[in-house]
Parts: C-alpha cells; sequence; structure tokens
C-alpha cells in the first residue's frame, strides 16, 4: 500500500510505491509523479502555465518539422530510474522518433526525454525544480529548461556546464541538442 504524497505533508514518512502500484492508479483525475518511491500527486495547471507551455510546444515543433529526427510532447511519462522509481512527467518534452519507436504503446519512456521543459508555479520550489532537472540529466538527458514565468527568466541546465539563466532580453539557443533552435526568451512568455 501507499500513501499519496504533497508537498504539504513534508513530515510525512510514506510507503514507496511500485510501478505496479503507479500504473494502476485511476486514469482520471489527478496527475502523479514518483520521486525515489514517494507518490506525488500534482497540482492541475493554470491558466499561465498552459499558455505558457502550449507556447513553448508550438516553437518546438515549428522547429522540428524541418527535421523528422524527434518529437516535442507535452506532459509525457519517463521513467528515470526502477530503483527507487522515480517518474516524471515535464511539461513539454522533446524525445527522438527511434526512442519513441521502441516503446509500447501502453508503456512509458525508460530514461529520460532528450530535452525537458518544466514551468516553475505554485508549489513549485526552486529546491524542487534543480532536483528534477539533476534527475533528468542523470537518466540521459541533454538539456533542461527551466521556466521562471513571475520573472520572466529561463535556467537552462546541461549536463556539468553552469546553469545557464537568460532573462526576457537575451535569446534562448537550442545549442548542440537543437542546431539552429532560437527563440527570444520574451516570446515564451508573450500570450
Amino acid at each position: 500500500m501507499y500513501l499519496i504524497y504533497t508537498r504539504n505533508m513534508a513530515n510525512v514518512i510514506p510507503a514507496r510505491i511500485t510501478l505496479e502500484e503507479f500504473a494502476k492508479l485511476p486514469p482520471e483525475g489527478a496527475r502523479h509523479e514518483v520521486d525515489a518511491g514517494v507518490l506525488i500527486t500534482l497540482l492541475p495547471a493554470k491558466s499561465l502555465h498552459t499558455l505558457i507551455a502550449l507556447t513553448v510546444l508550438e516553437a518546438l515543433q515549428l522547429y522540428l518539422r524541418q527535421f523528422s529526427v524527434a518529437r516535442a510532447l507535452p506532459e509525457t511519462g519517463y521513467i528515470l530510474a526502477q530503483d527507487p522509481l522515480t517518474i516524471r512527467q515535464p511539461d513539454v518534452s522533446i524525445l527522438r522518433k527511434d526512442r519513441i519507436a521502441a516503446t509500447d504503446a501502453d508503456g512509458y519512456f525508460q530514461g529520460a526525454p532528450d530535452l525537458a521543459v518544466e514551468i516553475v508555479t505554485p508549489p513549485d520550489s526552486a529546491r524542487d525544480l534543480e532536483i528534477k532537472a539533476k534527475q533528468y540529466l542523470q537518466a540521459g538527458a541533454q538539456q533542461v529548461w527551466v521556466l521562471y514565468p513571475k520573472a520572466r527568466s529561463i535556467h537552462v541546465f546541461s549536463g556539468a556546464s553552469p546553469v545557464q539563466i537568460l532573462d526576457d532580453s537575451q535569446t534562448l539557443e537550442g545549442g548542440e541538442l537543437l542546431p539552429g533552435f532560437s527563440v527570444k526568451v520574451v516570446d515564451l512568455f508573450t500570450i
């Protein structure tokens, strides 16, 4: 048996959930992630979060239409670790088509996406998002973008490189992962 954990229950020590238990959660209702075996219930996205995620998704899809090697995906489940179980669901991700084809249609993607995009909204904390970014990178992500709507900034994590912090006067570049991709940071927050 498992205990549903929310960030407001920081003093509770829940039992670890298994992949089998996670797969049996009701499909309707709340979204969930698992952090080192702890089930986390995610709050429904509010309007600003949804619109920013859509803007990022559209920018990535526009770029990827030129190339047929990857897809931009909304809110997709990735098993980052088996023991303890860690399943994350970035707001937007990019995954190569060969990995998509190698995954059972009823399964979760194994490992991290090539790019994970997270949008900070309450009750997220900077620490929570740094932990997620590290988990994505440790599981094989090439880049993680963390968008801060209130500050209108983006933190770009990539491997061992220091975190790159971009404000709304700068341009986000795709680097080696997305050669030729660029978007003005301000455009991702203009809805």
